[in-house]
């Protein structure tokens, strides 16, 4: 009997975790394509805490995204829980800024200050505006034609949400 159980209960994982794999590639390929099936969003809002340098940046990136009304980006306070936190790091890698979702605790987006301390602010404003477009559920966009872009995957001077970043974060949201 003990057998025949843990045989159930082993297929019920396996359904289960088939399942969430199966859901999370549906919800990826949703929309226009360029949504994630995670984001840092809660209960309509994501709230924001640690310390980064770039402060102006993040703060950019805030009113970006908050123009488009469905979430509220806003500091934590001592009532709310801290979805997302910032840091600077310094780092060897070649990435200026990096989002990471975590199934425990806040996500965190990270700044490297090895890149962004020789960058001009109008580049900083576009690597803490994209990042944050991941915090908010969107993707990468890959191939030159999406140069214009916020969620372009490669550096671009381009600091403003454009026509196509508003329609994915609508799609999303």
């Amino acid at each position: 009997m003990k057998v025949l159980g843990n045989v159930l209960l082993c297929g019920l994982a396996i359904f289960i975790g088939t399942s969430f794999w199966v859901y999370s590639g549906v919800l990826a390929a949703t929309g226009a394509g360029h949504t994630l099936s995670y984001s840092a969003v809660d209960n309509g809002e994501i709230r924001y805490g640690g310390s980064t340098k770039y402060s102006t940046n993040r703060t950019h990136a805030n009113s970006q995204w908050n123009s488009l009304s469905s979430v509220d980006i806003l500091p934590d306070s001592a009532t709310a829980i801290q979805d997302l936190t910032y840091m600077d790091v310094y780092s060897t890698e070649t990435f200026s800024g990096r989002y990471t979702h975590n199934l425990i605790g806040a996500d965190t987006i990270k700044f490297n200050d090895r890149i962004m301390q020789d960058r001009t602010s109008t580049w900083n404003n576009k690597t803490a505006t994209h990042e944050l477009g991941h915090a908010v559920g969107l993707d990468d966009h890959e191939g030159s034609s999406w140069s214009g872009i916020i969620m372009y995957n490669t550096s671009s001077e381009v600091q403003k949400l454009q026509a196509h970043d508003k329609e994915d974060y609508n799609d999303r949201w």
